[in-house]
């Protein structure tokens, strides 16, 4: 009689493994169920994370709301203003930041003589490098509070040297060499005051140099008239006139009223309407993405409730259809600025907005803007996105706070489940491991018992 080793209990019970060892597979098996549970917190964790992402999502969205309603919210915020000069080529104007408390209105000037600056002219040397221009001292008078200039020229200097040491010198004047291209000696030395006016006037004493200047123009003020006043100044650029306009004279005209007319910039008005409707929409479009759940996910309850509470608040301050106080009757609808039923967002008819802006632009503005009458629109809309982003009572806040409580309540219990299961599997690797080598043993000594008998 044989014993046969391949057919032995012990194999029986090491299956795929081979004779004498366990199936560590076995291990993977049992702890399908242990990592399965850790998978579906993992998913719910995902599914808050991916809410949460919405929620910041919509959080900037508003930011970018109230950022343009603040522009909206008060009439030298809302008010957009241009200026155009009657004779651009004589005096040109630009509005400037502070120009929010202007008022439309008229201006008329008159531009008599423009600044000018102080300029001398050497009389000229048949080359700017070579040609010597003496030596010994040069000096030059710049002007109200600056002292005078000494330029000292050594033996063989040139033109070219006299202006870079005039430049290197700071403050007053400057020096450029002129090539005219007329004559034997084309190369002329140009001295000029850096600014304009009478009091930035310069003189030069050329010295024992070569040198030999000639006056070709004086230092002297703008002057014009504002509303029959004579003005000077001492630049032509200026925006000390009219608050908040910066005024440039272009050339002297005398005789020429030149009218500068301050208007309300019905273009420019209409797009700053148009860009708070862009971002009141951007804020629905994402509030929609947020109650739309994606194939296979449920939209949580928080969201839901969260989201309409969002939505009630927004819409219940742009719909109605009520004028506002000092508009003369006017209400978004009136403008051009309907709500679509079926998406809850805005939607602006152009060339109504604009109409309205040309024929009642005050009482455009007190629609959105706050006034004597009341809040306008902005304000209002500007309370009810601060109200959901209050930390303390915002719904939207709250569910952000919920939301990241509940992302580390599922982190700690992840951590701890996969933490057991980790501990688990090590046990049965354990177990089954010793498991193995008792079984190796028991195999060896029946592979000895069955060698003697079969002997």
């Amino acid at each position: 009689m044989k014993i046969q080793g391949s057919g032995s209990p012990m194999n029986a019970i090491a299956g795929a493994a081979g004779p004498g060892s366990v199936d560590m597979g076995i291990v993977d098996k049992i702890m399908v169920g242990d990592k399965a549970a850790v998978d579906s917190l993992s998913e719910k964790r995902d599914a808050l994370a991916k809410e949460k992402n919405g929620y910041s999502a919509l959080t900037s969205a508003l930011g970018e709301l109230s950022t343009q309603l603040g522009g909206l919210s008060a009439p030298e915020k809302f008010q957009r203003l241009k200026v155009e000069s009657s004779h651009p080529e004589v005096i040109g104007a630009e509005l400037l930041e502070s120009a929010k408390n202007l008022k439309p209105g008229q201006f008329n000037f008159e531009v008599k003589e423009l600044a000018g600056t102080a300029k001398f002219l050497e009389q000229g040397f048949a080359d700017s490098s070579k040609s010597a221009v003496g030596f010994g001292f040069m000096a030059i008078e710049r002007g109200k509070d600056l002292p005078d200039l000494d330029i000292t020229l050594e033996p063989g200097s040139t033109l070219k040297d006299v202006a870079d040491k005039i430049n290197a010198t700071a403050g007053g004047v400057q020096a450029s060499i002129v090539n005219t291209g007329i004559g034997d000696e084309p190369y002329k030395l140009l001295v000029r005051a850096e600014k304009t006016g009478e009091e930035a006037k310069i003189k030069i004493d050329p010295d024992s140099t070569f040198l030999d200047f000639k006056e070709i123009g004086k230092g002297k003020n703008l002057a014009m008239k504002f509303e029959d006043v004579d003005v000077s100044r001492a630049e032509n650029s200026f925006s000390d006139l009219i608050d908040g306009v910066k005024l440039t004279a272009k050339k002297a005209m005398p005789g020429t009223s030149v009218s500068l007319n301050i208007t309300q910039d019905v273009d420019a008005t209409s797009t700053g309407v148009k860009d708070f409707v862009e971002k009141y929409n951007k804020v629905f479009s994402t509030m929609s993405d947020q109650m739309t759940p994606k194939e296979g996910e449920k939209l949580s309850l928080g969201a839901a409730s969260s989201m309409r509470q969002a939505i009630r608040s927004l819409q219940s301050e742009v719909s109605g259809g009520k004028s506002a106080p000092g508009s003369g009757g006017l209400s978004l609808a009136d403008m051009g600025v309907m709500t679509n039923a079926k998406t809850g967002q805005l939607e602006v008819n152009d060339e109504k907005l604009k109409k309205a802006l040309a024929s009642n632009y005050d009482g455009v503005m007190k629609v959105f803007a706050s006034s004597e009458g009341g809040p306008g629109i902005a304000e209002k809309l500007s309370n009810a996105v601060k109200g959901l982003q209050d930390r303390d009572s915002g719904v939207i806040s709250l569910r952000q706070k919920s939301l990241e409580q509940n992302i580390r309540r599922q982190d700690q219990n992840i951590e701890r489940q996969q933490r057991l299961v980790d501990q688990k599997h090590e046990r049965l690797q354990k177990t089954f491991a010793d498991l193995n080598g008792k079984m190796q043993m028991m195999q060896s000594q029946q592979d000895g018992m069955a060698a003697k008998i079969n002997g």
